[in-house]
């Protein structure tokens, strides 16, 4: 079997010859290369025929299109659950800004309220420099000793205090 696969590959070769292309190292058939590989493919395998091929092919297919169908509404089912999840968070996000503008309000309106109100216009009778006033003082009263002298004051100081007390009173 092998010395048999040896010598299709050997045929291969030949008739291929011409019918291969290499364009950095790139390898392209020409289409009359790509029907010599089928005719040859057909003799290896003479229980397969194109028709089998194309059904098996044609099933292929089928289940791609379906892995990638899966795989599709795997995503949207996805993505919609992401959209829900973000709207919600949003819709969190706008909620809890919303209650941020009312506290803001609410502390400004606090604030407004502690700020020192601008004040009247100021009579003109507040702004007049102010008349100079003297202190009150009590009458001075004469001193009991007055006209006496150093002896004499002494004297009352010490021995008839009284006579100055006397005289304190009038």
């Amino acid at each position: 079997m092998e010395m048999y696969a040896n010598s299709e590959v050997k045929l291969c070769e030949t008739q291929l010859n011409g019918h291969v292309i290499k364009e950095n190292g790139v390898t392209f058939l020409t289409v009359e290369g790509v029907e010599i590989l089928r005719g040859l493919f057909a003799r290896l395998n003479p229980g397969e025929t194109l028709e089998k091929k194309e059904d098996s092919g044609i099933a292929h297919l089928k289940e791609i299109i379906g892995n990638q169908q899966r795989t599709i509404d795997n995503l949207i089912t996805r993505q919609a659950e992401e959209r829900q999840r973000s709207d919600s968070i949003i819709m969190k996000l706008a909620h809890d800004l919303e209650e941020t503008r009312r506290s803001a309000l609410a502390i400004e309106m606090k604030v407004d309220t502690l700020l020192e109100k601008p004040a009247d216009p100021v009579p003109e009778i507040l702004t007049r420099p102010a008349t100079p006033v003297r202190p009150w003082s009590p009458p001075k009263k004469e001193s009991p000793t007055e006209g006496m002298g150093f002896l004499e004051r002494f004297w009352v100081g010490t021995i008839h205090p009284e006579q100055l007390r006397r005289h304190a009173e009038n």
